[in-house]
């Protein structure tokens, strides 16, 4: 059977994967992963919006999620793009205390040392205070404090989605507010610190602000008739002066009576959870439950756990971890009706005509095989193998008194490289550790090396934070004998990418 294709907007995409528009627009044109060259990949562009195919948002999504590569023994460093997703995700304040936007920064839920993961997911935006409070499980009692942030990033993402909806023109965007509503009660009943209920109830007296204006404008909308029904109620939400947190009650209330008015019903797949294997149930969303003619047609066969199709259940294809299951042997049915087998069949590869090499190198396209599965052919354009001018230095080979560092200097490139050219990235930007000085701490800013500016194209790599001075980590606890200190040389502090790479071990 071939394989169908689902091509859905950019706020789709956004819904699913719970990265924005900005974001995803980013990633198709910039490398997230330092040292690989995927981006997410464009199905269409039309009046002004992007759009995807649902599988290869859904794939690349799954790869952003698995470890990052590290370059020289560094952590990897977040790029830019992701940086500001997280930082506009809490509004540019620390996510815990609304405050400190100028020490504010990204901070792994899961330690970067143990998973280096920078997928959105697993960052959130905090003041330098919370961040190393957070990492040390300094305020309130770790495990617990470790649930809240979660369940708190969690709201934050359900927050966004709601406002995606609501530029996509879903029309189950009420319903999305009221559930994020419903889980905002549920933290608040469970936080633990008077920041906690802070943070919660900032985002949680948006959503209630926000309400009205979700209400469906046409009454050709399938809700519009549902959504009369509590619409008044959903007013005195809004304009209430009682607290929030009475307030957030009062909207799992007002939920539940527009789910019944809707003529909605439980999820059959997730059963009310909301999840489903690990993820937001595919079928309502997150939401919990659908409409009852959709359940009505909802095939739960679809989600049945088969053998791969392709690998028959053994995990493995022709010596490799099967591609299609990613060695995990089974698949939901819906995805092994996609998958036809065909597609992976080895064929003799267009650009070096199955010699594996071209213009004196190994064959980029299929890896110097010769040939490649048939899969890969309807993502490849021989025309992106054509030797074309390099647009840094227009076949000069020169860049700057030296050899052009985007061509090495040969003045042409293929036109896939040449496509991926950024001519902003070589303008001049100021360096953000010292500001454009040139100087740090009486010193030549080692970031620029006392330029005070770099090429636009290294900002990316730059992490303000690692150039911060903080506690020796070997002398932290013996005061005494700093001036003894070999790792600090007695000043009793350090940047920080220093104090990051001791290991105590070493000073034995």
């Amino acid at each position: 059977m071939a394989k169908k294709t689902d091509i859905i907007s950019e706020y789709e995409a956004a819904s699913i994967t719970y990265m924005s528009p900005d974001l995803l627009r980013w990633l198709t044109g910039h490398a997230p992963k330092s040292g690989l060259a995927r981006k997410l990949k464009v199905a269409k562009k039309e009046n002004g919006t992007v759009f995807f195919d649902r599988d290869e948002v859904l794939a690349f999504d799954a790869w952003l999620k698995q470890p990052w590569p590290r370059k020289n023994g560094q952590r990897p460093v977040i790029p830019a793009g992701i940086r500001r997703e997280i930082k506009h995700e809490a509004n540019g304040s620390c996510a815990i205390c609304q405050g400190h936007k100028d020490t504010c920064e990204a901070a792994h839920l899961d330690p970067v040392a143990k998973t280096d993961n920078n997928h959105p997911e697993n960052l959130l935006w905090l003041c330098s205070n919370h961040h190393t409070a957070y990492d040390g499980g300094l305020f309130g009692p770790a495990d617990d404090e470790v649930e809240f942030v979660a369940g708190f990033k969690t709201s934050l993402r359900r927050y966004k989605v709601m406002l995606w909806r609501m530029q996509a023109a879903l029309s189950f965007k009420v319903l999305t507010a009221l559930e994020n509503c419903d889980l905002l009660n549920k933290q608040l009943a469970s936080a633990k610190t008077q920041e906690q209920v802070g943070a919660i109830e900032t985002v949680a007296k948006d959503i209630l602000d926000k309400l009205p204006t979700l209400a469906p404008m046409s009454k050709s909308d399938p809700r519009y008739n549902g959504f009369q029904t509590v619409s008044a109620k959903i007013g005195e939400l809004a304009q209430s002066k009682r607290s929030v947190r009475q307030r957030l009650s009062a909207a799992s209330t007002v939920r539940s009576e527009y789910v019944a008015a809707l003529g909605m019903v439980a999820c059959p797949l997730c059963e009310t959870t909301g999840r489903y294997d690990g993820n937001d149930c595919p079928v309502c969303d997150g939401d919990r439950e659908i409409e009852e003619r959709d359940a009505e047609r909802l095939d739960l066969s679809q989600f049945t756990k088969v053998d791969c199709p392709l690998c028959d259940g053994g995990g493995a294809y022709e010596g490799e971890t099967c591609p299609a299951c990613g060695g995990e042997c089974t698949m939901e049915q819906r995805y092994a009706d996609r998958i036809d087998v065909r597609d992976y069949r080895r064929v003799q590869c267009p650009i070096c005509e199955g010699s594996g090499n071209y213009e004196g190198t190994t064959c980029h396209a299929c890896g110097g095989e010769g040939d490649m599965e048939r899969r890969h052919l309807d993502m490849l354009d021989v025309r992106s193998y054509e030797i074309v001018a390099c647009p840094l230095c227009e076949r000069s080979g020169r860049h700057e008194h030296s050899d052009c560092p985007e061509c090495g200097g040969e003045g042409t490139m293929q036109r896939r490289f040449a496509d991926e050219v950024d001519l902003q990235d070589y303008e001049l930007a100021e360096c953000p550790v010292c500001k454009g000085l040139g100087k740090l701490r009486g010193e030549d800013c080692p970031a620029c090396q006392g330029e005070g500016s770099f090429d636009r194209r290294y900002l990316d790599r730059v992490d303000v934070r690692d150039y911060e001075l903080v506690v020796c980590p070997l002398c932290k606890s013996k005061a005494n004998k700093r001036d003894e200190c070999r790792a600090c040389g007695g000043y009793g502090e350090m940047e920080r990418r220093f104090a990051d790479d001791i290991d105590p071990r070493d000073y034995r």
